[in-house]
């Protein structure tokens, strides 16, 4: 999973110093939509014509790989997603809204972080390009590092291993953000705004992490409503920072800052009490299962 998620940081370490350079070459700011538009699409084409969910169907499955993955598996019918036991599950309910607080502080650094280094930080263009990509590449080494960490320690309970990443993801976020909006100095507003995005991407064995533990066969629903979350967010957060920080001064970002640290925190207050690992009811049920013969 930490993988898997590694793409919304890979996307930035690519972009961002990409973006900076295009910026200040002949080609102008046009060129990264047309650049990363058709990027974008041959990634689809080619996501299309490789991907399949079922072994049996991928062409580059062969016959005797797939009697390997297919040894005494089951095959099990399951029921459809309980939407209303999930939707009030505690657990999932404070999940999604730690989620929300937490994806509103990252997606201001990620889509704004720019701006902020170069209005108020003062980099140039080039510089902010670079400079943008540096957290997400700490970022992705972090979850790296993190998911191999939370493997080693399995003397802790599960609730204690994700409750731990989750506050150290969400209280290192709103840290980075109070160092911003008091710090003078451009040295550690630059540490501080890396340390926070870093700190953002260890959710991932946190929140998600007990999201999975909950809800098993369904967390993919639950995961849906934490990316139409996401993208609430992504909507919502021009509309903020365009109130709070119209002339982009120091005051400004100050208060923006202070206004999602309280948000942040408030979002995340209930998380480490309300959330259980052990499995949902609404995952249990009787299962008809046979040998998977049908290769």
């Amino acid at each position: 999973m930490a993988i898997l998620s590694c793409a919304l940081q890979l996307s930035n370490i690519i972009c961002m110093p990409v973006s900076g350079i295009l910026c200040e070459s002949s080609l102008g700011w046009r060129s990264i939509y047309y650049l990363f538009g058709g990027l974008t699409f041959v990634s689809y084409v080619v996501f299309w014509l490789t991907y399949s969910d079922d072994p049996k169907l991928h062409r580059n499955v062969s016959h005797k790989e797939l009697s390997k993955i297919s040894e005494g598996k089951v095959k099990k019918i399951r029921k459809a997603v309980p939407y209303y036991e999930v939707c009030t599950d505690p657990t999932v309910l404070s999940s999604w809204i730690s989620c929300f607080g937490g994806n509103l502080g990252f997606f201001v650094l990620a889509l704004y972080g720019p701006t902020y280094l170069r209005e108020i930080l003062k980099f140039d263009v080039r510089e902010t390009g670079f400079l943008s990509a540096l957290p997400f590449i700490l970022a992705a080494i972090a979850k790296f590092a993190c998911g191999q960490i939370s493997d080693k320690l399995s003397f802790l309970s599960e609730k204690a291993r994700f409750v731990f990443f989750a506050a150290a993801s969400q209280l290192g976020l709103a840290a980075g953000f109070v160092v911003m909006a008091f710090t003078s100095s451009r040295l550690i507003a630059q540490i501080a705004f890396n340390f926070a995005i870093v700190s953002s991407g260890l959710n991932i064995m946190g929140v998600i992490k007990c999201v999975q533990l909950r809800c098993l066969q369904h967390v993919h629903f639950a995961i849906a409503v934490i990316s139409f979350t996401a993208y609430v967010v992504q909507f919502l957060a021009p509309i903020v920072v365009g109130i709070i920080c119209p002339d982009n001064t120091v005051e400004q970002w100050t208060l923006l800052f202070l206004i999602i640290t309280a948000f942040i925190i408030v979002c995340n207050a209930s998380f480490p009490f309300v959330t259980k690992s052990d499995a949902a009811d609404y995952t249990k049920q009787e299962e008809k299962s046979d040998k998977s013969n049908d290769i």
